[in-house]
Formats: structure tokens, sequence, C-alpha cells
């Protein structure tokens, strides 16, 4: 009897210093992950969130690409804090469902910009809190902007959203409320507005303000005050990365400071701050305004006979 309890002592040391030895390799693993490379990436074009910017450098002035966004001083710290090395994958050629795919299936780590319950982003982890808020807001020209007292009244009017911009799936639900017309690009969209093919246009507010900026047009437009949907901006994990618990841990403790939501709002407004400088002195379009006619009556008009006869 003495001989099989000694044998069973032997085999309870034996299974405890496996485990330990299994803690011991997981702390290990742990602490390997800073010396590994993250590959991160976000929208190619859709400034300030995150896009590819051009450059010229040398004498020759080569044209050159790097890859900027409003969250770039978090994986600078998050580099400098873990040794990690920080690779941006982007291409100015290359569509956002590329990186969108590999992201969802661990080929790339962190998305920077990503929505919250928005199927793009359905095998993403988000980091709680949310840093950043991306407002979408109501631009027309200045004229119209005081004959629009709420919502319902945009029913009533023609309006329009670029397919640049990006939203979540709850404001791509609500925007089908309206009529709307998908433009492909800003130049023609704000071009609509100015010569009153539409009346108002609904754009996320940091992307309206840097694209207007660069057609030297931001200070001929007027941008609501009034937001009428918040979307939250998170730093996205792919489900799938072999490094998620530990960027998870690590841009977590990043969130939850009291300063993080003080510094990135600083970061977006010196950038575009930035953008605006890089534009002033544009000279903007020759959009050509449409002159009154006996065409059939305009959205606005009848904004006009509804806004008289409740005055009446």
């Amino acid at each position: 009897m003495n001989k099989y309890i000694f044998l069973l002592v032997c085999f309870c040391f034996s299974l405890l210093n496996t485990i330990n030895a299994a803690a011991q390799m997981k702390n290990i693993t742990n602490l390997a992950k800073s010396s590994e490379e993250i590959r991160v990436t976000g929208y190619m074009n859709y400034p300030p969130v995150s896009f590819v910017e051009k450059y010229y450098y040398g004498k020759s002035q080569k044209l050159s690409y790097l890859f900027r966004s409003v969250f770039e001083d978090i994986m600078d710290e998050l580099k400098q804090n873990s040794n990690l090395k920080i690779t941006y994958l982007y291409s100015p050629d290359t569509t956002d469902s590329k990186y969108l795919a590999d992201i969802n299936t661990g080929e790339i780590d962190i998305f920077l910009g990503a929505y919250y319950d928005t199927q793009k982003f359905q095998r993403v982890e988000l980091i709680y809190p949310s840093i950043l808020n991306n407002p979408v807001t109501i631009v027309t020209m200045p004229e119209t902007s005081t004959k629009i007292k709420n919502l319902a009244q945009l029913k009533n009017m023609k309006g329009a959203v670029c397919t640049q911009d990006k939203f979540s799936d709850f404001v791509t639900k609500q925007l089908k409320e309206y009529n709307l017309e998908y433009i492909e690009t800003p130049y023609q969209l704000f071009e609509k507005l100015y010569t009153g093919e539409i009346d108002f246009v609904f754009i996320s507010q940091y992307f309206g303000i840097v694209e207007a900026s660069k057609l030297g047009i931001r200070d001929y437009l007027s941008f609501s005050k009034q937001i009428v949907w918040n979307m939250p901006l998170f730093i996205g994990i792919s489900q799938f990365s072999p490094n998620r618990k530990f960027l998870s841990q690590k841009l977590s403790s990043y969130s939850e400071r009291p300063d993080s939501k003080v510094k990135i709002e600083k970061k977006l407004q010196d950038m575009i701050r930035q953008i605006e400088l890089q534009n002033r002195g544009i000279i903007p379009p020759a959009y050509v305004k449409q002159e009154n006619t006996n065409q059939a009556t305009s959205s606005l008009d009848l904004l006009k006979e509804e806004v008289k006869i409740l005055e009446e």
C-alpha cells in the first residue's frame, strides 16, 4: 500500500511541475508578442480617419506614398511601449474591399476606423471605449441653411451622399428614408449642390470639411451645427489575429486613460488644419449655378412654399 501511495505522490508532483512549466511557457509566449510584426491598415481614401498621402522627395522630386491616420500616434505609442514592428499595408491603387477582407480573415491585425455593428467588421473586435466620434451632418448652400428647421423637411427635398464616404450600417439604413442620389466623387457632389441640382448633402463632418477644403470651397458652404447621427470610431483587431489578446490589452489600456480622448481630438484638429493650410489659395472650380427657368418647381421652391404657409 505504501508503494502505491508513494507512486501517487510522485505522479502529483510531476503533474504540478508540468502545469507550472506550461504556465511559464505561456508567460514567455505573451512577452514574446512584443517582438512580432503587427500589420495595420485602414481606409485608403477617407481623410482624416485614414488615407494614403502622396509626397515628393529628393532633388528629382520622386513621387512616393505614406499611410496617414488620425490614430497614427496611438500606433507609435504601441510600438514604443512594446517594441513592436508596425507594418502599414496600403496602396493608392487598391480598393478598401481588399483590406476589409484581410482584417476579417486575420491576414491583417489592426484596422483603424472600424464601426460598431457593421457587416464589414463582423469578425473584428472593437477596442472600447471609443475615443473619437465621427458625426454625420448636413451641408447646404448658405441661402438654404436657414430654411431647414428639422429633418422631416429634408424628405421633401433632393439630397445626395458621396460613395467615398463611410457610414455605419445603422446610418446606412437611416439614409434610405430620404430621397438621395449617390455620387461618386466629392467634386461632382459639391458641383450638384452648387448648381442647384440637389438641395443638401449628408456627409461625415471631417471628411466633408477636408474635401471641401481641397476644392477651395469650404467658406462657400454651410455646415450644419446639428449632428444628425453620431458614429463612434474604433480601433479594430481581427478576431483571428494571433496577437489578439495582447493587442486588446495594450490598446484597451490606452483607450481607458482620461487623457487619450483629448490627445486624439487634438490630433484630429491638427490634421484638418494642416490639410486646410496645404490647400489655402486653391482656386475654386468654375461651377455654374443654374438660372431660374420655366422648369418644374424644384424641391427648394416647394420648401419655401411650405415655410410661407406655416408663417401665414
